[in-house]
């Protein structure tokens, strides 16, 4: 094949097209299988914080059961000895908040306990919440649950006293917790000693007098509880501090009930993440802690990615489209000339294709109006009657005249007159919204619009009638109004080949003559006769308010 054939061209075009596809598949395979890399590698990273955050949970319920075994081994724990334990597992984890004794106290032994707390802090008593930092004496009940010893006292004062049965959620975990014997947490709550926004889980370790192993029993020999205090921030960022891994963002979730609930999340939950890195999204369930099942969600941030990012996918691709670039050019440059040969034929091409559509579209639109002329009209008609009998449907007519417009052009001016049929035409256009209606300057003042097909026109002509004079264009000259003007005159037919196309027009005309000499500014719908067989004149009723003369 000779170099200079057009078709040697396109076949250098389309191998260097595909050699670049390939490269950018290469490029890509190798992008693919580092995303994957940096996925198992996020995973893993996940999965490293995941078992910190599980052991940091067991390691918080190892002081409530050193609190249990204390309570277990002694028939009245005092408030030295349970600070003295307490406080030795709170240098460790500086993250509880307080490790507490909550008693069983019924409500005749309620003045007692008050008055052997005051002993210790003298402003102690039962209290509840009112309000978030707001505490009031506590209503009577048949039993209480006070938090009676706390470690450390300090931080902790608001909640010394506190009835943690003044609440019904709670006071179900009590219940629930002391008829199965097992440690339960409760749901993410308001801590009463918490000044900030964080939020905290207590978990509740039942004590008894005994063993006991049924439920009758342990209502019975039961005696209070171990409460462990945990703000859930603190507790979170002191697992995770020191796995290593950074950039990630991590929420905590708890499952447990029928919603799903956000106990904690190390980044603005408002700011909006980057779809890119919405679908490297992670959770992973942990082991449950006090009865519920908490699931860490996660997501890398950009920064995580970019650290793990390398520049072998890139280069990889950019080689191999280096090559074919080049390899490519070479034969270009063979058939540079022929190209730019064949260029400068398609400019000259279309330059010459313009220059023939604009002279036939100056030939079918009017120069002043900017819509279809008279010739456009004509051929337009022509066809739309043609097929109007092919498919046996309506063809409509609407004839329209500004009215008084020669004394209008007399008072204003020509250039005035001008400016009035341009607006008219263009509220025309606007008020005839689709694209098979045809608005035309039909002679010099005359306009005309074609309705291929259209439903009850006489609606359409009465809306331009309303939406020319809504134009609101000042007419001194006009005996009908104060403003501009226009009487319609409307035909409708479904055409046969009996049918007269040009007597269909001078009909159309007719009617707007009749609009004319019956006092202007309104719409005549042309023949009376209902329509009955095909090819007959339709007659459509005038729109409803406006009757014509």
């Amino acid at each position: 094949m000779p170099i200079s054939n057009p078709q040697a061209r396109y076949i250098i075009l389309f191998t260097v097209s595909i050699g670049i596809l390939l490269s950018g598949l290469i490029g890509y395979s190798f992008y693919q299988k580092e995303t994957q890399a940096i996925e198992a590698d996020f995973r893993r990273d996940v999965d490293d914080k995941a078992s910190a955050l599980e052991r940091e949970l067991l390691l918080k319920l190892e002081a409530l059961y050193a609190l249990k075994g204390l309570f277990d081994s002694s028939e009245n724990v005092t408030a030295a000895e349970f600070n003295k334990l307490a406080s030795g597992f709170l240098i460790r984890h500086k993250d509880i908040q307080a490790l507490e004794w909550v008693p069983k106290v019924v409500q005749e032994h309620r003045d007692a306990y008050e008055q052997a707390g005051r002993r210790m802090h003298p402003d102690f008593e039962f209290t509840e919440r009112e309000s978030q930092g707001r505490m009031v004496r506590a209503s009577d009940r048949a039993v209480y649950f006070p938090v009676y010893y706390a470690e450390p006292v300090k931080g902790n004062e608001v909640a010394l006293g506190f009835d943690l049965a003044s609440n019904e959620k709670r006071l179900k975990i009590i219940n629930k917790s002391r008829d199965l014997d097992l440690s339960l947490a409760t749901e993410s709550i308001k801590l009463v000693q918490e000044t900030s926004d964080q939020r905290g889980v207590l978990v509740f370790m039942p004590i008894y007098d005994g063993e006991p192993t049924t439920l009758s029993k342990r209502r019975e020999k039961f005696l209070g509880f171990v409460l462990g205090v945990y703000p859930i921030g603190d507790m979170f960022e002191t697992a995770v501090r020191h796995t290593g891994v950074q950039g990630l963002n991590l929420s905590l979730i708890d499952n447990t009930g029928i919603e799903a609930a956000q106990l904690y999340a190390n980044f603005s939950t408002d700011q909006a993440q980057d779809m890119a890195l919405v679908k490297f999204n992670y959770s992973k369930p942990l082991r449950r802690f006090g009865g519920r099942q908490w699931t860490l969600v996660a997501t890398p941030t950009l920064g995580y990615i970019a650290e793990r990012r390398s520049l072998l996918p890139l280069m990889s691709g950019s080689f191999c489209t280096l090559f074919i670039l080049l390899a490519g050019a070479y034969l270009y440059a063979v058939i540079k000339h022929s190209v730019l040969i064949e260029a400068e034929v398609l400019e000259r091409t279309q330059a010459l294709h313009k220059v023939k559509q604009a002279l036939k579209d100056s030939a079918l639109i009017d120069g002043l109006t900017k819509v279809a002329n008279r010739r456009q009209f004509d051929t337009q008609f022509e066809t739309e009657w043609l097929r109007a009998i092919r498919d046996g449907s309506s063809l409509s007519l609407i004839m329209i005249e500004i009215d008084h417009f020669k004394s209008y052009k007399t008072h204003y001016g020509d250039g005035a007159g001008d400016q009035c049929l341009k607006d008219v035409t263009k509220e025309l256009s606007n008020t005839s919204s689709r694209n098979s209606d045809l608005v035309v300057r039909y002679s010099g003042e005359a306009l005309a619009i074609l309705l291929p097909n259209t439903e009850e026109p006489a609606i359409l002509a009465d809306k331009c009638r309303s939406n020319v004079e809504k134009l609101y264009i000042p007419h001194e000259g006009s005996s009908v109004s104060e403003y501009v003007t226009i009487s319609l005159g409307v035909m409708s037919i479904i055409p046969t080949q009996r049918c007269d196309p040009d007597d269909f027009i001078s009909r159309t005309i007719a009617a707007l003559m009749e609009a004319k000499e019956s006092g202007r500014n309104r719409v005549i719908v042309g023949d009376k006769a209902i329509q009955t067989n095909q090819g007959d004149i339709i007659d459509f009723k005038s729109p409803k308010g406006h009757s014509p003369e």
